[in-house]
């Protein structure tokens, strides 16, 4: 067997040609959360509108994920319209001007419309993914396929946070921009190879859009009542035990990694006896969260097909449950050290399972906009827990965060088992 051969038993062609694009553009976006803070007069983030610099920062780093609360659905629907093919196409190329006007714009607004236009081009970048997992494997499979879109997104964060952090401190931004913007190039060349799949939205009578009920069970899970009630309840279930583990790895205990480290150093400023650097300590801790999906997001997957997608998550959210009380709860710093990559560990694989438990609870006839639902229900948690985990811990100290955070996943976890449960017959 050819070496072309034994890589397309592991990663399908059709797979390939749509992670690739998303690897190759989101190195900008990866790198501006490192540049950005260290280089506020470069950009030309200055105090506007009575605003601060430091507001106009963060919401520059988060107007992303926000706007995706809306153009997630608009991606299903350009789908439908279009097919797969060139609307992928023209998000993997919006996301690579995106990373050029990183290179040269000056001032908060400039960068806040670059940020949204990029988070329109994610949310097609990621259902389409999905969409081709789905389509293209059965559910022996599935969660290793999803498992290779979550690898190769954070394969591109891996290189930008290294490689592209090189450029940044060898050059000046324009070039380092223009040089990852150069590779999305070949990320648009890569899409005009995907697959031609046509996903078609549900056709909804006037009847049943006329039905409360209905109208929001389609806002929340993106189906109707067409679809029985256990079905659209397990739905639900999963995004929100998705939005719960957004919320609290992705969101609160990434954006509030450093602020905590700080918190406990003021009582004690040593780390197994010796000193350390705040900085470089959570960039290390943060590190673990992006290696777990690049290294594990495979394997994890391919756990979540063999013993189960109930199963998994299970034991996914015991370990994420009991890393964030011990994290919570303890004001020793080498605790925490150690128990914060359970957590990230833990929340690679409730990404890759809770992802394909999500695709194939959807039916295939609201396929596109169901997905839709579930990546806003993602992006909402994780833009929603770095916001709460700063007035949090301005407010309590942030080791409440931590705790809130076991209590909305608790309360997730138990409406997905009771609505996963087998029924009753």
């Amino acid at each position: 067997m050819s070496a072309a051969s034994r890589i397309s038993a592991v990663v399908p062609a059709n797979m390939a040609v749509v992670v690739f694009p998303t690897t190759a553009v989101i190195l900008g976006d990866s790198l501006i959360y490192i540049v950005l803070p260290v280089s506020i007069a470069e950009f030309g983030i200055v105090e506007t509108w009575g605003l601060s610099t430091a507001f106009w920062i963060g919401f520059a780093l988060s107007i992303n994920r926000f706007i995706r609360l809306a153009t997630n659905s608009l991606a299903a629907q350009t789908y439908d319209h279009f097919g797969l093919r060139w609307p992928l196409v023209a998000a993997t190329a919006l996301g690579a001007l995106t990373t050029l006007s990183y290179g040269f714009t000056k001032g908060a607004i400039a960068l806040i419309v670059a940020r949204a236009l990029w988070g329109l081009a994610y949310s097609h970048l990621r259902l389409a993914a999905q969409l081709t997992a789905l389509d293209i494997a059965d559910s022996k499979a599935r969660g290793k396929l999803f498992g290779i879109f979550n690898s190769g997104q954070r394969a591109g964060s891996f290189a930008a946070v290294t490689g592209g952090a090189f450029l940044a401190n060898a050059y000046d931004r324009d070039v380092t921009f223009t040089v990852l913007a150069a590779i999305g190039l070949i990320g648009v060349l890569i899409a005009t190879r995907a697959p031609s799949l046509t996903p078609r939205l549900p056709v909804i009578s006037a009847a049943r859009s006329a039905s409360s009920e209905s109208g929001v069970w389609r806002i929340l899970t993106g189906t109707t009542n067409d679809v029985s009630r256990h079905l659209r309840r397990l739905m639900l279930s999963i995004s929100f035990l998705r939005f719960s583990t957004a919320f609290a790895a992705n969101g609160l205990a990434i954006a509030t990694v450093t602020p905590y480290i700080e918190e406990i150093l003021e009582g004690d400023a040593t780390l197994f006896g010796t000193g350390v650097n705040v900085v470089t300590l959570a960039g290390i801790l943060v590190g673990i969260r992006w290696f777990a999906n690049l290294a594990l997001a495979v394997p994890f997957g391919h756990v979540a097909d063999v013993y189960g997608r109930r199963r998994t998550i299970g034991v996914g959210i015991a370990f994420m449950l009991a890393s964030l009380a011990v994290a919570g709860l303890s004001p020793n710093l080498e605790l925490v050290v150690l128990t914060l990559p359970v957590l990230f560990l833990s929340g690679a694989l409730l990404e890759t399972a809770l992802d394909a438990a999500m695709g194939e609870s959807t039916p295939s006839e609201t396929r596109g906009i169901g997905m839709a639902r579930y990546g806003t229900w993602l992006d909402l948690g994780a833009a929603i827990g770095p916001i709460l985990g700063f007035l949090i811990g301005e407010r309590f100290g942030f080791s409440a965060g931590y705790l809130i955070a076991v209590a909305v996943v608790g309360v997730a976890v138990v409406f997905y088992m009771v609505a996963s449960a087998p029924e009753r017959r």
